[in-house]
C-alpha cells in the first residue's frame, strides 16, 4: 500500500503518522484534491469583478504612485513607500504591493483588482492549513480525515462570503486583506510551535516566539489593527488549544469517560503542556499592555479626533453595539442587500433607550462574551468563534474615532465564525451523509450571492445607481453616483440628482461644491448661486475630508474656468468658510483653509500675502510635506525669496518637531529641504536677486 509519512508530534512524541493515499472520501489526499476545485470556484465567481472601477480611497492612496512623477529609481521608491501617514507604521507593506501593479498614476484598476483577488485566495489556502493544523494539534485520535474536511469546508465558506466581496474587490482594502494574511500566518506559526511542546521545547518556543515578534509586526505595517496578533493567540490559546474536544457544540465528556486518552495535561486537558506562564506574559501579555499603554498616551489626541466627528465617544461606543449584532446577522444570513462600502451615516444611538434595540445589544453582546469565556471548558470552538470574532473588533469597532460602519472591519474577525457548525456537521455526518447537503446549499447560497455582488461590482454605472438607491441617506454615494452620470457624458443627469439630493439634503456643503462645479463646466453660475454657496460655507455641514473637493472648486474659480466668478469670490468663499462652526473647532481646517487663501494670492501676483498664508497654514497645524509643497509653489511662480523664507522655516519646524516624524521620513524632509535650498539659491544667483528674506515668520 503507498503510504505518505510525515511527523505529527504529539503527546508522548509518537512515531510518524502513516496516511493512505486511496482516493476515498476518507482520504486527505483526496480532500486536498477539492482545494484547487474550491480556488477555481472562488476565482470563477469573482471573476466579473476585476474589470469594476476605483473607487473612493483609491485615489487618495494610489496617487502617491505618481506624485513624484512615478516610482522610477531608489529615492522614489524610498519617498513612496513610506508616504502615506495612516497610523503608527505607515502601512508600508500595504504600499510596497501596489508596486506589484503599477509605478506610476493614473493606472488601470484590473491588474490591482486581480491581486487582490489572489490575495484573497492566498489566504483562504492559509486559513485551511490553519483550520486543520489546529483541529490536529486538539484531537487526542488525530483524526486526519476530520480535519481535513472541516478545515476545507470552514475555509470555503469563508472564501465565498459575500460579505467580503467589498474587501476583495475595493483596491485600498488590500491593506485589510495583507494584515488579516499576516495574522493568519503567526496563528498558524503558533499553533505549530505549540504543537511541538511536549517533544522539542525548544523548537517549539522558538515557533511562537516568531509567531509574535514576526509576524505581528508585519501585520502591522500592512494595516494598524494587526496589533492585535498576541490577543488574537490568546483567544486561541485559551479556548480551542487548552480544551480539546471532538464535538464542538455538547459538552466535553465527563473526566471519568475520558479513561484510555493520552493526555499530557490532566490539569488543562491539552494534547501538549501549556506554554510556560512566563512565556505567556512576555510574548502575549506585555504585548497589550504596550497596546494599552500607547493608546492611553494617545488619549487626548483620541478624544481630539471626535471634534471632526458627528458623534460622540459615548454615542460611538452605544452605536457600535448594535453595529457589531448587524454585522453578525449579515455573516449568518447574507443576502444582496449589503450596503457595501456606503454606510457613513447609520442611526446613532444617543441612549441605552434611543433606540430601545441599544440596550438589548449590550445585553446580547455581554451574554455572548460572557457565556463563550465561562464556557469554553465545554465548547471550546463555539467559544473561540465568539471571542474571536469580538477580538478581532476591539480597535476599529470601540472607542477610537474612526468612522462607524465598515463591512472590511469583518475579513479576519469572521474566519472561524463557521468552524463549531462545519465540525458539528462533518462529525454527524460520519453516520448521517445526508447532512453534507447543509454545508452544500451554504456554499452554494454563498457563490451565488458573490457572483451576483461581483457582476454588480463590475459594471460602474450598475455599481453607482444600486449603491445610490440602497444608501439614500450617503452623501458619497450620492455622489459617486453624480460622477458616474457625468463620465458617461451626462453632465444634465448628474447635475439633476445633487439638485434632487439637495432638496433632502440642503445644508451639505459637499454637495453645493459639487453642483457649483458642474454649473461652472458645463453652464456658468450666476450672483445667485455664490450667494447660497457663501451661507452654507457659513453655516452648512463642513467635513474636512470635502478639502480636495474645495481645493479643486477654488483652483477653477482663480483659473477662470467658472464662467461668472472671479478670485474676489473664492476669497469670500474662503472667509465664509472660516465662520463655520466646524471649521473653528479644527486646526486641520483652518490649514486647509489658509493654504487654499495662499494659492488665490499666487494667481493674484501677491507674494507678501501668499507667504503670509501658507505660513499661518503651518502654524496652525504643521505639515511639512505641505510645506515643502508651498515652497515648490512659490517658486514656480517666480517668488524665489519667499519661497526661500518659508523654506527656512519648514526646516526650523523640522528640528521643533522631529519627535512627530518617524526617522525615514526626517531624513526624507532633510534631504528634499536640502535639494530646494540649493535649487532656489542657483536661480536667485542667475536672476541677481538678493539673497534676504523679504517676510519675518509671524
Amino acid at each position: 500500500m503507498p503510504y505518505f509519512r510525515f511527523p505529527l508530534k504529539c503527546t508522548g512524541c509518537q512515531q510518524a503518522t502513516r496516511f493512505s493515499f486511496h482516493h476515498t472520501a476518507r482520504s486527505p489526499a483526496f480532500l486536498a484534491l477539492l482545494f484547487p476545485l474550491m480556488a477555481a470556484l472562488t476565482l470563477i465567481v469573482y471573476w466579473p469583478g476585476v474589470h469594476g472601477p476605483f473607487l473612493l480611497d483609491d485615489f487618495a492612496n494610489l496617487d502617491q504612485l505618481g506624485k513624484l512623477g512615478g516610482v522610477r529609481n531608489w529615492d522614489t521608491f524610498y519617498l513612496y513607500v513610506f508616504s502615506n501617514n495612516s497610523g503608527v507604521g505607515g502601512r508600508s507593506l500595504s504600499m510596497l504591493s501596489f508596486l506589484l501593479n503599477d509605478n506610476n498614476w493614473p493606472s488601470d484598476p484590473h491588474s490591482f483588482k486581480y491581486t487582490n483577488l489572489l490575495l484573497h485566495l492566498l489566504t483562504g489556502v492559509l486559513l485551511t492549513w490553519l483550520i486543520y493544523r489546529l483541529l490536529l494539534a486538539r484531537d487526542p485520535q488525530r483524526n486526519d480525515a476530520l480535519a481535513a474536511r472541516v478545515a476545507l469546508l470552514t475555509a470555503a465558506l469563508w472564501l465565498l462570503h459575500p460579505f467580503n466581496v467589498s474587501t476583495t474587490l475595493y483596491v485600498v482594502q488590500r491593506m485589510a486583506i495583507l494584515s488579516a494574511l499576516f495574522s493568519i500566518v503567526g496563528l498558524l506559526v503558533y499553533v505549530a510551535g505549540r504543537d511541538l511542546l511536549a517533544c522539542q521545547p525548544r523548537r517549539a518556543y522558538l515557533l511562537m516566539t516568531t509567531s509574535v515578534v514576526i509576524f505581528t509586526p508585519l501585520a502591522v505595517f500592512s494595516k494598524e489593527n494587526g496589533a492585535l496578533l498576541p490577543l488574537l493567540i490568546a483567544v486561541l490559546e485559551y479556548t480551542a488549544l487548552r480544551h480539546p474536544s471532538l464535538n464542538p457544540l455538547t459538552p466535553n465528556p465527563s473526566p471519568s469517560r475520558r479513561e484510555g486518552r493520552d493526555y499530557t495535561d490532566s490539569k488543562t486537558d491539552s494534547l501538549s503542556p501549556a506554554p510556560s506562564s512566563r512565556w505567556l506574559m512576555l510574548f502575549l501579555g506585555l504585548p497589550n499592555l504596550l497596546i494599552i499603554g500607547y493608546l492611553a498616551f494617545r488619549w487626548n489626541a483620541i478624544l481630539h479626533g471626535y471634534r471632526l466627528r458627528p458623534f460622540t465617544l459615548g454615542e460611538r461606543l452605544l452605536t457600535e453595539s448594535r453595529i457589531l449584532l448587524g454585522y453578525l446577522q449579515q455573516l449568518l444570513t447574507p443576502n444582496l442587500g449589503a450596503s457595501g462600502i456606503f454606510n457613513e451615516n447609520p442611526a446613532l444611538s444617543h441612549g441605552l433607550f434611543d433606540p430601545p434595540t441599544t440596550l438589548a445589544a449590550i445585553l446580547a453582546i455581554f451574554i455572548l462574551i460572557a457565556g463563550a469565556w465561562i464556557l469554553r471548558a465545554r465548547y471550546p470552538l463555539l467559544s473561540l468563534a465568539v471571542l474571536f470574532f469580538f477580538a478581532g473588533h476591539l480597535l476599529e469597532s470601540t472607542f477610537i474615532p474612526l468612522e462607524l460602519y465598515f463591512e472590511h472591519r469583518n475579513y479576519l474577525p469572521a474566519i472561524f465564525l463557521f468552524l463549531p457548525l462545519t465540525h458539528w456537521l462533518v462529525k454527524k455526518a460520519q453516520h448521517w451523509r445526508w447532512l453534507y447537503c447543509i454545508p452544500t446549499l451554504f456554499l452554494t447560497l454563498f457563490a451565488f450571492l458573490t457572483y451576483q455582488q461581483a457582476i454588480l461590482w463590475g459594471d460602474q454605472g450598475k455599481l453607482f445607481l444600486h449603491w445610490a438607491q440602497k444608501n439614500p441617506y450617503s452623501i458619497r454615494a450620492q455622489r459617486v453616483l453624480a460622477m458616474g452620470l457625468e463620465a458617461r457624458g451626462r453632465p444634465d443627469l448628474a447635475l439633476q440628482h445633487l439638485n434632487k439630493t439637495l432638496v433632502d439634503f440642503p445644508d451639505f456643503f459637499e454637495l453645493w461644491i459639487h453642483r457649483t462645479l458642474l454649473l461652472c463646466q458645463y453652464a456658468g453660475i450666476d450672483p445667485k448661486t455664490l450667494t447660497q454657496l457663501d451661507h452654507v460655507a457659513r453655516f452648512g455641514s463642513y467635513d474636512f475630508r470635502t478639502y480636495l473637493l474645495l481645493e479643486e472648486l477654488i483652483n477653477a474659480l482663480i483659473q477662470d474656468r467658472c464662467l461668472g466668478a472671479t478670485t474676489t469670490d473664492a476669497h469670500r468663499l474662503l472667509d465664509a468658510l472660516l465662520e463655520n462652526r466646524t471649521a473653528q473647532n479644527s486646526a486641520g481646517s483652518k490649514r486647509q483653509i489658509a493654504h487654499l487663501h495662499g494659492l488665490v494670492y499666487l494667481q493674484q501676483h501677491n507674494p507678501a500675502l501668499a507667504l503670509r498664508s501658507f505660513q499661518q497654514s503651518q502654524q496652525l497645524a504643521p505639515d511639512i510635506e505641505a510645506g515643502l509643497a508651498q515652497v515648490s509653489l512659490l517658486a514656480s511662480n517666480g517668488m524665489l525669496a519667499e519661497a526661500l523664507t518659508h523654506l527656512k522655516m519648514l526646516q526650523r519646524d523640522l528640528g521643533k518637531n522631529s519627535d512627530k516624524a518617524s526617522t525615514v521620513q526626517k531624513s526624507n524632509f532633510i534631504a528634499e529641504t536640502a535639494r530646494l535650498e540649493k535649487i532656489i539659491l542657483d536661480d536667485l544667483t542667475k536672476t541677481g536677486q538678493p539673497v534676504t528674506s523679504p517676510l519675518q515668520s509671524p
